[in-house]
């Protein structure tokens, strides 16, 4: 694990500068070698926040370089999905999708492939753990382009999603896909990048193929990524959009009732940050969040988001802790 040792050496503080090229030579040695478990310790448990993010951007540079002469590319793409399943009894909903040629085709025709010769979409959404156990080796060398015809396959099982009664929930899925692209034109990160000009029509074509009579089925795209950070998006995307799910609830029936409630946030209870709504009111009023932080994020970027989606929908003020000891009323009307 000499190689492991040394990426995490190389991996430092934000005070120092690091040597791109030679993170990316070590990070490609690791992959090729199989070992992927130091990459992934660098990306998801780094010692720094900026060294993390080093660690993801230089990951996905190894993932996705084109290491062949040829005058086209092959890019591995990964669109994280934000699934808000609704039902009114226990149910499953299948993740695999009944009309992938029509997702298709609206992609092309909005816009979305650019210069792409050739596409195709997996014909299921998959889930973060089996994205995150692939083999990062056979990821890299399913995205080589080769003029023979020697692909290597990806295989991702379809997951379905078991729904409690009554409940509204958001859960994470990934749609994986392939694009082949002349060389000197932009990749498909590049032309799909702008997901105002598709996103809506194409969260309805998906949202329509995997709704069901008893479950209503809301698809949240993001724009395509590369593998790591496809799941850091894709992983803060879903606890962004379960707090919005779960503080317009709650707010929502407290103010039809009593009123506004009573927030309170605590950011001190290590990698995680608790949203407590209450109310003087109504005892039986007592509902909490549990936002997690990962740990190669602060807990500065869940508090954020939280208090800009409170400043949204109108809240007047809210309690915050951000240490033992330390509590401070945040107005929101400033």
């Amino acid at each position: 694990m000499v190689l492991a040792n040394d990426l995490s050496a190389k991996l430092p503080s934000e005070r120092v500068a690091l040597d791109q090229t030679q993170l990316y030579k070590l990070v490609d040695e690791l992959i090729e070698s199989g070992l992927d478990d130091a990459v992934k310790q660098a990306c998801w448990h780094p010692n720094s926040i900026s060294a993390g993010r080093v660690a993801r951007r230089v990951g996905d540079a190894a993932l996705t370089a084109n290491r062949t002469d040829s005058a086209f590319r092959l890019d591995l793409f990964i669109m994280p999905v934000i699934l808000v399943i609704g039902s009114q009894k226990r149910n499953t909903v299948s993740t695999i999708l009944r009309d992938v040629s029509a997702l298709s085709q609206m992609l092309e025709r909005l816009g979305v492939l650019g210069h792409c010769k050739n596409f195709g979409l997996a014909n299921c959404l998959t889930d973060y753990e089996s994205l995150h156990q692939y083999p990062l080796d056979s990821w890299r060398l399913a995205g080589q382009y080769d003029q023979l015809k020697n692909m290597a396959a990806l295989d991702f099982p379809d997951l379905p999603i078991d729904v409690l009664s009554g409940s509204e929930a958001a859960h994470l899925r990934f749609l994986c896909g392939v694009a082949l692209s002349p060389v000197s034109a932009p990749s498909i990160f590049e032309s799909a990048g702008d997901i105002g000009r598709w996103g809506i029509k194409f969260a309805e074509a998906v949202s329509a193929q995997l709704s069901t009579a008893d479950c209503s089925v809301l698809a949240l795209p993001r724009p395509p990524r590369p593998l790591i950070r496809s799941l850091e998006e894709g992983y803060w995307a879903v606890r962004e959009v379960g707090f919005q799910l779960f503080a317009s609830n709650a707010i929502n029936h407290s103010r039809l009732k009593f009123g506004e409630p009573d927030i309170s946030i605590d950011s001190s209870a290590g990698g995680k940050v608790l949203v407590r709504l209450s109310s003087l009111f109504d005892e039986s009023f007592d509902r909490t969040y549990d936002f997690p932080v990962a740990p190669y994020e602060s807990h500065d970027q869940a508090l954020e988001t939280i208090d800009q989606f409170f400043r949204d929908i109108g809240v007047q003020r809210y309690k915050l802790k951000v240490s033992e000891g330390e509590e401070q009323y945040v107005n929101c009307e400033t």
